[in-house]
This record gives C-alpha cells, sequence and structure tokens, in this order.
C-alpha cells in the first residue's frame, strides 16, 4: 500500500483515521534511527536513500585501568541508495585514532510481515585500519528481526587487520520494548531492554565471550543508550572487567 493509498483510506473513513496514525507511527520508528540497533554489535538496517545517520557513544575504561583508557566512538551512515549504504567509523582514545573502518551495506533480503514487524539482512564489506597496523579488510553479514515487541540482531564477521588472532566474530542480541505495550497516534518514542552477546574467534576455534546489557530509548529521529559491557561473564562479573557506554543518535 502506499502513502497516497493511506490518504485515501482516511478521507473515506474517519473512524479509521486513529489506526492509520498509529500505522504510520509504527513505520516511522521502524525505518528511522536504524531501528531496534544494540549498543555493541551492528544491526541489519541503514539509513534510507539520501539519508544520513549518525552516531556517538563514550566507553568508560575498565575500573581498574583507569581514565586513560576511555574510548569514544563516532559512526556516519549514508544512505546511496534505499537498498544500499556507506558507512564510516573510528574509535578514538587520548592518543588519538585506534580503529577505522569504511564499509559498503548492500540489503539482500528484506520481507515486511506487519506494520512493524520485518525481517532484514545485509552483507557488507570494505577496509579497516588498527593503530599500528597495515590496513586489512573486512566483511560479514547482519541480520534485525522485529516481531511485536521482540527484536533480534545477528552479525558475522571477518577481520583481516584484527591486532589479535581472534578475527571471526559471531554476535547476536535480544531486544524488548518494555513500554509502551502497543503503539497509538500519540506515541512518540519506546523504551527497550538490550541483551548482547559478542564473541570473537580464531582460526583454531579458540572463543573469548564477552556480554552486555543496556537501556536503550527510540524516538522518530533520535535515540539515546546506556550500556554496561562484561568482559567473559562466564568467570564471574567483576569490577575490573566492566565497562560503561553512554551514547546518542540521529537521523538527518
Amino acid at each position: 500500500m502506499t502513502l497516497n493509498d493511506l490518504r485515501i483510506t482516511t478521507a473515506t473513513s474517519a473512524s479509521r483515521r486513529t489506526g492509520w496514525c498509529f500505522l504510520l507511527v509504527c513505520l516511522v520508528l521502524v525505518s528511522g534511527v536504524a531501528a531496534q540497533e544494540p549498543t555493541f554489535m551492528e544491526a541489519g538496517t541503514h539509513p534510507g536513500a539520501r539519508q544520513w545517520y549518525g552516531r556517538a557513544f563514550w566507553r568508560s575504561a575498565t575500573w581498574a585501568d583507569g581514565a586513560a583508557d576511555d574510548t569514544a566512538e563516532f559512526a556516519l551512515a549514508y544512505g546511496l541508495t534505499a537498498r544500499r549504504a556507506l558507512l564510516a567509523k573510528t574509535t578514538l582514545d587520548k592518543g588519538g585514532p585506534e580503529v577505522a573502518s569504511l564499509r559498503l551495506r548492500q540489503r539482500i533480503w528484506q520481507r515486511d510481515t506487519g506494520p512493524i514487524d520485518t525481517w532484514r539482512a545485509s552483507l557488507q564489506v570494505g577496509g579497516e585500519w588498527f593503530d599500528g597496523r597495515d590496513p586489512g579488510g573486512r566483511a560479514g553479514v547482519v541480520s534485525t528481526t522485529i516481531r511485536g515487541r521482540h527484536g533480534f540482531n545477528a552479525q558475522v564477521d571477518w577481520r583481516g587487520a584484527a591486532p589479535s588472532a581472534y578475527r571471526f566474530e559471531a554476535n547476536v542480541s535480544h531486544l524488548y520494548r518494555i513500554y509502551p505495550a502497543r503503539y497509538h497516534a500519540g506515541t512518540v518514542g519506546a523504551w527497550y531492554t538490550m541483551v548482547e552477546s559478542l564473541n570473537v574467534f580464531d582460526r583454531d576455534g579458540n572463543r573469548v565471550s564477552d556480554a552486555a546489557l543496556g537501556l536503550l530509548y527510540e524516538a522518530r529521529r533520535w535515540a539515546a543508550e546506556a550500556s554496561v559491557y562484561l568482559q567473559e561473564p562466564e568467570e564471574g562479573v567483576r569490577r575490573d572487567q566492566t565497562r560503561l557506554a553512554v551514547g546518542g543518535r540521529y537521523l538527518f
């Protein structure tokens, strides 16, 4: 159904006007602000054609490391077409750039099954540079599924320039909309809980697994987030392996 169809339908039935307003709100929340994207891993969403999407967040050092290891991450995405986007990202510490990447993301799958229910998957490929190392390639696939109040993300990446033997990533996350329980015409934003499982592997299958727990507020064109990063929580949650991240996002 096109937007023009919506206008015709709502004009002919005043009793259904509120329902269509609800539908439009939901569509904005899904397609704007990279809907239901978790803090640390990526999601299978990107801005629409000729739209800019910016993101910044600060991550604390582990409690034992001191403020010298705080980092800030900045990301910028531009929608080349409705299904293709260019992504740039950099992480800075007090010494300057720590890592930078430039990638092209191409959506290969999209199935919308309701006003807010969707499944989207994209391939991404590009280059990455770590401080003190030669540039290397990066490639992967990322997926986002939204079903009612639940959002699921999955990401698999290969990183050729990684500074350690752990060059493969496999991440998953779950977001749950805690408020509102249902969208209505006056809805301007929504609150989500976030749970992330963040895993890196080397060529021999050895794995390091971290986790993150967070809270996300997502409005129509902007979002704010806070998350706690837990390093190897299966060994026990300790202050010296815990980091805090806070950030914001905006759709231009």
